[in-house]
């Protein structure tokens, strides 16, 4: 079997290869025929081939998805966090695109390896909906925030604010497009359409909630476990000890999806004030002592184990398995 690694870039890519003839190196274009040609180079001599590559943004997606239904090629997605360190533990410190694929190539040796399967078609249509909605929305309140600067200058900005106010109702416009597009992937995948049902079912979660976080969980694989999915959205808490002169408070490690934090933040909030459930675990956290931003952060947290609960069970929101009302004191 051979092993690779590979840098990837916007339009190159090296790779590096242990074969019979011992390590291998070459340059591939990051397009579809020198997708195609690196399929062809990785198999020589042998059977199969175990690829290791980066995350890195967009431009390794194309070439996964191919690995990804290459007969006798295994593919693994590497955290460019781990990659990193797993780098400066082996004390290198020079990095260029060649150096790189030989630590990616070091990294499928020498670490397990973890299968990467490719998410469904509907899957990352929705995903890529989803995060087309989030940056119209943020470009909706640049603009507003524009607006408001514009007519506190004064009356010579009347065409700027004109300008402006054409702006927003054009974005308006193609933000409610983008979410009726989001929303027919939805009804086109049987599994989707039933995930967002149950997760509207929770308290805090609408339609467009629940399609901003179907579009990140549902790209995980499927047996992930709840506590990986908490450590996956960066609400695992990161304890900071040493000796004892240090031993700062835990907070959480924020070292995951920032998109799910902000989706299940928002949710956290409205449920507290409508679900009598929600509302009774955040008094009794404010009660022991939790500032309130803790006691938000705490319940993101089960909000999100309670979901994990939910999909993997198929059954709807049950505020008494959340939290139970009227419960002793010491349970």
């Amino acid at each position: 079997m051979n092993q690779v690694g590979i840098d990837i870039s916007n339009e190159v890519f090296d790779a590096a290869m242990q074969c019979v003839d011992g390590v291998v190196r070459q340059q591939f274009p990051n397009t579809p025929s020198g997708h195609r040609q690196f399929k062809r180079w990785a198999l020589r001599g042998a059977n199969s081939a175990r690829v290791c590559l980066e995350a890195t943004g967009i431009y390794h997606l194309q070439l996964a998805l191919l690995l990804d239904t290459t007969k006798n090629i295994e593919l693994m997605v590497v955290n460019p966090c781990a990659a990193r360190r797993f780098a400066q533990a082996h004390m290198v410190r020079a990095k260029t695109d060649s150096i790189d694929a030989d630590g990616l190539l070091h990294f499928v040796q020498c670490m397990p390896f973890q299968r990467w399967s490719a998410p469904h078609e509907f899957v990352l249509q929705l995903q890529s909906l989803a995060h087309r909605v989030a940056q119209l929305d943020k470009d909706l309140s640049r603009e507003r925030s524009r607006l408001h600067a514009a007519r506190r200058a004064g009356k010579h900005t009347r065409q700027t604010q004109q300008d402006i106010q054409d702006h927003m109702e054009e974005l308006k416009r193609r933000l409610e497009a983008t979410k009726v597009q989001a929303y027919d992937v939805i009804r086109h995948d049987p599994l989707l359409a039933e995930d967002v049902r149950l997760t509207v079912s929770a308290p805090g979660f609408a339609a467009l909630s629940s399609m901003k976080l179907m579009a990140e969980l549902s790209a995980l694989p499927p047996d992930m476990l709840a506590a990986q999915w908490v450590a996956h959205a960066g609400l695992d808490p990161r304890a900071y000890e040493s000796g004892t002169s240090v031993n700062r408070p835990r907070r959480i490690s924020k070292q995951g999806n920032a998109r799910i934090r902000s989706t299940l933040f928002m949710a956290a909030l409205s449920a507290v004030r409508h679900d009598p459930n929600v509302s009774a675990y955040y008094e009794k956290l404010l009660s022991r002592g939790k500032k309130k931003m803790q006691a938000i952060v705490a319940v993101m947290r089960k909000l999100l184990h309670a979901l994990w609960g939910m999909l993997h069970h198929r059954r709807e929101w049950e505020g008494e398995k959340f939290y139970r009302l009227n419960q002793p004191e010491c349970a």
